[in-house]
């Protein structure tokens, strides 16, 4: 099913606009892969008392087929556990799910001279769509926007997302908007305690995009604002609406000495709803700031960064989580290679009370191609 709150992740672009200046010709000679394992566990102490692992091998093929006309797929192989701690917690049994998941293909189409481009999208149910009862939990914490898993869901239905930007230069900014459709086919999301796969029909979403940027110093500024409008579900008969989102962004860089500096701030606000049992869900609020240095070094750049994350829920106390981490990017023979680590700490809250967390995430970013 689709989790409460969207991920602002790679596919949510910070900024609209498109540059305005004509774009390099390019050709299918052009493609490049793109690989980035990812390793991310979390420990949530009592009451909770689970640690939840994830471990994806997401693969892009980007094809530019000309200067106009570009198509990207990608598709993921994901593991994910759920395991408990001991010490009474919800958690009485491991639960696991892994397996390939949705592959996604896209099409973008550039008219003139960037400022307009039509995108054509189709999800390919090439995942695993149904969780037995074994498998619920771990595809159900997963899902969790807080703690920001690399791969949210394992498969959904069919689907198709067409849109179209526009951007203009206008004085020193370019001022960018655009507007998107997804319509998704049924599903069954789980098998239930008498073996019945209930179907799944996610509503419709609509979406809304504004953003501006500019040149600033020996970088760039760019503000972002995303509205998305859901229909209603229909999960076995029962509606409901989880509620709209808006999503807030902003990123600037800029030379610091001789160092490179990175801002970058999303909020994330989902307005109140319902779940599939007729139950109203309160609003809730996810910020997130993370702040980067990047410097010259040992043939490569080595960035540091410190990220901070506060999740606000309606009768619950905040949830809020720190991050330490460092990057080191670095091409060698056509292939740029950018190993990561990091290192998590805060606090998690429940309905009876606020569990300490600690995390862990790696990754290996690997790039072939221009």
């Amino acid at each position: 099913m689709r989790p409460l709150l969207p991920l602002p992740a790679a596919g949510v672009a910070l900024s609209l606009t498109i540059g305005a200046a004509p774009v390099t010709a390019q050709s299918i000679f052009d493609t490049n892969v793109r690989a980035g394992p990812q390793y991310v566990q979390y420990q949530i102490k009592s009451p909770v008392n689970e640690t939840i692992a994830e471990f994806t091998v997401p693969v892009f093929v980007v094809i530019p087929v000309s200067s106009a006309l570009s198509i990207d797929v990608g598709t993921a192989f994901a593991w994910a556990r759920v395991q408990p701690n001991g010490g009474g917690g919800a958690t009485s049994e491991t639960s696991t799910i892994n397996g390939l998941t949705d592959t996604q293909v896209r099409a973008n189409l550039t008219l003139g001279t960037d400022f307009v481009v039509l995108t054509a999208g189709l999800n390919l149910p090439t995942g695993q769509e149904t969780a037995s009862q074994e498998e619920q939990l771990a595809a159900f914490r997963i899902g969790n926007d807080f703690l920001a898993f690399p791969i949210s869901n394992m498969g959904t239905g069919f689907g198709g997302t067409g849109g179209i930007a526009i951007a203009r230069p206008v004085g020193a900014w370019n001022v960018g908007f655009g507007g998107s459709v997804r319509l998704s086919s049924s599903y069954e999301p789980f098998e239930d305690n008498a073996g019945t796969r209930p179907h799944f029909q996610p509503g419709n979403e609509y979406r809304a995009r504004l953003g501006l940027d500019r040149p600033f110093g020996t970088g760039r500024f760019a503000v972002g604002v995303t509205f998305s409008k859901f229909g209603d579900d229909d999960i076995g008969g029962s509606i409901y609406n989880t509620g709209d989102r808006y999503i807030a962004q902003m990123g600037f860089t800029n030379s610091l000495g001789g160092a490179n500096l990175l801002v970058n701030a999303w909020n994330l606000y989902r307005r109140s709803g319902t779940i599939f049992t007729g139950e109203r869900i309160g609003p809730e609020n996810i910020t997130n700031l993370l702040i980067g240095i990047g410097v010259r070094s040992i043939g490569g750049v080595i960035e540091p960064s410190v990220e901070l994350r506060n999740w606000q829920q309606e009768k619950l106390s905040s949830s809020m989580l720190g991050t330490i981490g460092l990057r080191y990017s670095v091409d060698a023979s056509g292939f740029t290679i950018t190993p990561s680590v990091g290192y998590t700490t805060g606090r998690f809250a429940t309905s009876a009370s606020t569990a300490n967390l600690t995390g862990f995430r790696g990754a290996l970013a690997i790039r072939f191609g221009p």
